[in-house]
């Protein structure tokens, strides 16, 4: 092969990988693009790094089984190929976009290989087959027909409309990729859309007074203050702990131990705050968070000794009352969380319900930033 051959046949080598890895880039756009919403755009970092990637495909592949003979070895090679590539997306965090709707991205890019590996092994063969079947059809001596250039060019053409088409679909698959990211990532499908709150001046509407409470407490509770010890035997009491529906948080004044009744609502605000979140669109593992509960007579003096308008008679002594934040919550660490104003107007919600249902009187502490619960 002369030198000036070699030459070409480099300069088409190049051309070549370059037209694999634009098309690699095309088809994963495409397939990333069918799952993202008409108003929405991908990352262009994303885009960016999935050209880098398909450029990398595109050169291995092209350069790297064009060495290789043997179908047998080119086939392991080429699953060897695979299995590292998985290994080095997974490791560069390539899967974890919180992103519901870059699921689409997710996919294409993860078969980029195999995409690359058919391109490469029929692609060429694909063209020659067709090449020769243009020649034969026409009875051509040349390529240089304009028959047969005319053909390659309609072939191209389709092509290029089958790209085009595909990129009309984009958002088509919208929801099915959101679906398809959380059973993926929660083990769960939830389809329920947001809606707006109502609005209510919940600082005036939970204003249930202090002796309200107190009336409350001493009727369903306990009959004296207690120490911790006590608390611990105590068969009126049960020991609240973390748990799917609310965390409690590090307390320093008072004890997690309530009556049961208690206890039952604290749990039931906890559910119906997930439940109103999952039929709102969001993951379901949201969760409140409990910040103060029974106080001991330890407690209560500890507590006066920050505060002088703590009373040695407060309704946590009798353990039917529960602080709840509404600007402390625990959101999950997969699958769309809830911003804050958003959790904390579903929980007034839920205590709302709850508090008309005649299940609980209702305190709103601005200074604090709780709800202060007492059990009816």
């Amino acid at each position: 092969m002369t030198d000036n051959n070699k030459r070409i046949e480099k300069k088409m080598g190049t051309i070549r990988f370059l037209l694999i890895s634009f098309v690699l880039f095309i088809l994963a756009d495409i397939i990333g693009q069918w799952f993202i919403s008409t108003e929405s755009n991908a990352p262009a970092l994303l885009r960016v790094t999935i050209w880098v990637i398909a450029l990398l495909l595109g050169a291995s592949t092209h350069y790297g089984l064009r060495r290789i003979d043997s179908r047998i070895w080119k086939t392991i090679s080429a699953l060897l190929f695979y299995a590292a590539y998985i290994g080095l997306l997974w490791v560069f965090k390539f899967y974890y976009f919180d992103n519901a709707e870059l699921i689409g991205y997710r996919i294409s890019v993860s078969i980029l290989p195999i995409f690359a590996f058919l391109i490469n092994v029929y692609v060429s063969r694909f063209i020659k087959w067709y090449g020769i079947k243009v020649k034969s059809l026409f009875k051509l001596k040349s390529i240089r027909d304009f028959r047969f250039l005319t053909a390659m060019i309609l072939l191209f053409s389709v092509v290029v409309f089958i790209f085009m088409g595909g990129y009309r679909l984009s958002g088509k698959l919208n929801r099915a990729g959101v679906g398809l990211y959380q059973l993926i990532t929660e083990g769960e499908i939830n389809h329920n859309t947001d809606h707006r709150e109502p609005v209510r001046q919940y600082d005036k509407i939970f204003n249930d007074l202090n002796d309200t409470q107190l009336t409350a407490a001493k009727k369903n509770g306990l009959k004296k203050n207690i120490s911790a010890a006590e608390a611990e035997t105590n068969k009126q009491l049960v020991k609240i702990e973390d748990c799917d529906y609310y965390t409690i948080e590090e307390l320093t004044h008072s004890i997690p131990y309530l009556v049961p009744k208690a206890a039952k609502l604290v749990e039931d605000i906890g559910k119906a705050f997930q439940d109103s979140l999952y039929n709102r669109g969001y993951h379901s593992n949201h969760k409140i968070t409990v910040t103060s509960v029974l106080r001991t007579e330890d407690n209560v003096k500890q507590l006066q000794k920050v505060n002088v308008n703590a009373s040695e008679n407060s309704c946590h002594c009798y353990g039917t009352t529960v602080d709840i934040s509404y600007f402390t919550f625990q959101t999950p660490k997969i699958g769309k969380a809830a911003e804050t104003e958003k959790m904390r107007q579903v929980l007034m919600q839920v205590v709302y319900d709850l508090w008309k249902a005649e299940r609980c009187y209702v305190k709103y502490e601005k200074q604090q930033s709780c709800l202060h619960i007492t059990v009816r």
